[in-house]
């Protein structure tokens, strides 16, 4: 846990706007990158950001077309800030004034989707669907971001913002008073808090968090009250370490550990500017929640995406390179030039993002990348690793990830951050390539976080590697989980069994379903269900999402021309369904149109049984 702070340096972790050396020293590259991108945005005409398109979100749902030019506001001014920064010629002055002044003249620094998250929560007042100005502020993901951004801009350029405009820097100062530092202090009833609530938090604590600090310390000349802000983020952000597995398992996936272990990275990164944290590298928790993803990569840009995580993923090499030097973890620095070597990421300058404003000026001054180059040819993949936390298991027959199989399964339970009904679930990939997946999740609409979130297909267990049973799939909830959960690994032998019994509704009429996993190196994995039912009311189907169209030929299934899986063809009639890709975030991910769902459904009506399933490559 991180201990209170008695006495705070001065906060300068960047060189200042007058630091000429500071910034000369930047790589050319970059340089020559951030200015041109200014140079296209000076004299633009900036994003019209109207209560008409807030409200789409109310009316059909859609929340990307708002966010798109509420994002580039905030995106463009960072990249106009770094321009001026690395100038210094007052040439974009103007354009960032104008920024600054329209962000601060927003009715709310809160995204439509995130409107009612305070309402919902302690079920009091109508939902609005336009912000009410006279009413209590609430802080989610994007106010804070848009609180970083105003205080880097403000870190760098106050000073001379003032001798232009004065009424603009004494603007800033107000509207982060208002909308920000006020509001945390006076408020413990943010869910994401993790204060008033029993409840588990996730990403939302420490992604918020890390954005409050730097307005913290970046408004302490103005905001009499900084200290006891900065004492609250630490209480807060305790409360993730806190319901944190000590295993370092991010049950919401790696694209989600961008946000939840890499923005406490961020949070103990910026508190180290002002006092030492050297003790926090030393903590357990700490070293397993960095060294999780490349526990779950799989191969090229691969990770395993349970929950909403998507299956191709831009790793954050630069932060995970100075994670593995500060905790000593050599393989977290190895994996990081491995990634960066091969370019399985994107760079922040070809990112362009509006988020993780810390992070990337940190990328900016700290990145070594031809320093580091030597270490790509000396990461290994683990080939086994298990998070009892979060009930996720990962294997692969070899360290080399271009060789053999890469599997992974699940337990946990329907009632995780970001999930999905998939109990049970498992991946296979062979030499890199997908060949049992987990689909991920589509672009967020209104519908993703409502009561409408099931019945997507994409949220369902019937589109996960689980068996539908009785007519009835998983059911979400907490209470709906695993059961008799068992790990064990060999030298060249890795098993894990549990019991998705309690993952379905009573309707199921289940009186028992295990699910066993064996997994061989340089032989191949076998899944074994074992089943009993009080009764039979429809045939029990067994569910696959393959990657590629799979050939059903004398008892076998190819899988993507390269696997194989066999099972006793007498028992089961089977079926293939495409799945379009409709929407663009999936097919983006997948760099595909379509996926196929593979159905097995047992003929006979049994109420008790064995099937086995054998995956070999060919």
């Amino acid at each position: 846990m991180i201990r209170e702070v008695k006495s705070l340096k001065e906060f300068l972790p960047f060189p200042s706007y007058k630091d000429r050396q500071g910034w000369d020293a930047l790589p050319d590259e970059m340089k020559t990158f951030y200015t041109a991108m200014a140079k296209e945005r000076k004299g633009q005409e900036w994003p019209s950001l109207t209560a008409s398109l807030y409200l789409e979100f109310y009316r059909n749902g859609n929340r990307s077309h708002f966010q798109a030019k509420y994002y580039k506001r905030r995106r463009d001014l960072f990249l106009l800030l770094l321009a001026e920064c690395i100038e210094a010629k007052g040439e974009y002055l103007d354009e960032i004034i104008d920024a600054v002044w329209l962000i601060c003249e927003e009715s709310t620094w809160v995204i439509p989707a995130h409107l009612n998250y305070k309402t919902r929560m302690i079920q009091e007042d109508p939902p609005k669907e336009l912000p009410d100005i006279t009413g209590s502020v609430y802080i989610d993901l994007f106010a804070a971001e848009t609180g970083s951004v105003i205080s880097w801009v403000y870190y760098f350029l106050a000073e001379v913002i003032a001798a232009r405009a004065p009424q603009v820097k004494r603007r800033m100062e107000l509207e982060m008073e208002r909308r920000l530092l006020t509001p945390y202090l006076e408020h413990n009833d943010y869910q994401w808090m993790g204060l008033d609530y029993p409840d588990p938090v996730n990403n939302w604590n420490p992604w918020i968090n890390s954005n409050m600090l730097i307005s913290y310390l970046v408004f302490a000349s103005t905001f009499a009250a900084y200290t006891k802000g900065v004492a609250k983020t630490i209480r807060s952000i305790n409360r993730f370490l806190y319901f944190y597995a000590e295993d370092g398992g991010c049950d919401e996936g790696p694209s989600y550990f961008n946000c939840a272990g890499a923005s406490l990275v961020d949070y103990i990164e910026e508190l180290g500017q002002i006092t030492d944290v050297s003790y926090l590298y030393q903590e357990e928790k700490i070293r397993n929640m960095v060294s999780y993803i490349y526990k779950v990569y799989i191969a090229k840009n691969y990770y395993v995406n349970y929950a909403d995580a998507a299956p191709a993923v831009s790793t954050e090499v630069d932060l995970l390179n100075r994670a593995g030097k500060n905790t000593g973890n050599n393989t977290l620095c190895n994996f990081a030039a491995y990634i960066r070597s091969n370019r399985f990421y994107t760079p922040d300058i070809l990112r362009n993002s509006s988020f993780n404003l810390y992070r990337q000026l940190a990328n900016l001054f700290t990145a070594k990348p031809d320093a580091d180059a030597g270490k790509a040819a000396l990461f290994k993949a683990p080939e086994t690793s298990y998070f009892e936390g979060i009930q996720v298991l990962t294997a692969r027959d070899s360290e080399d990830i271009t060789k053999g199989f890469f599997f992974s399964a699940k337990g946990g339970h329907n009632g995780e951050s970001h999930n999905h009904n998939d109990v049970g679930n498992f991946l296979l990939y062979y030499r890199g390539k997908p060949v049992l997946v987990d689909a991920g999740v589509e672009e967020y609409t209104k519908f993703t976080f409502n009561e409408k979130r099931y019945t997507l297909w994409a949220m369902r267990s019937y589109y996960h590697n689980t068996p539908g049973i009785n007519g009835r799939e998983q059911s979400p909830g907490t209470e709906h989980g695993a059961d008799d959960v068992v790990y064990s690994h060999s030298e060249n032998l890795t098993c894990f069994s549990l019991d998705i019994t309690r993952a379905y509704p009573a309707e199921a009429a289940l009186q028992s379903y295990k699910r066993e996993f064996i997994f061989k190196r340089g032989e191949g994995l076998t899944v074994t269900d074992s089943y009993s039912l009080h009764e039979w009311k429809a045939p029990l189907v067994l569910n696959f999402l393959c990657y590629d169209r799979p050939e059903i030929q004398d008892g076998k299934v190819i899988l993507g021309g390269k696997v194989t899986m066999g099972f006793t063809p007498v028992l089961f009639e089977t079926s293939v369904e495409e799945i379009a890709l409709t929407d663009t975030k999936m097919r983006n991910d997948w760099q595909k149109e379509n996926l196929f769902r593979l159905c097995l459904s047992k003929k006979d009506r049994e109420l008790a049984g064995k099937i086995e399933l054998r995956f070999r490559y060919i």
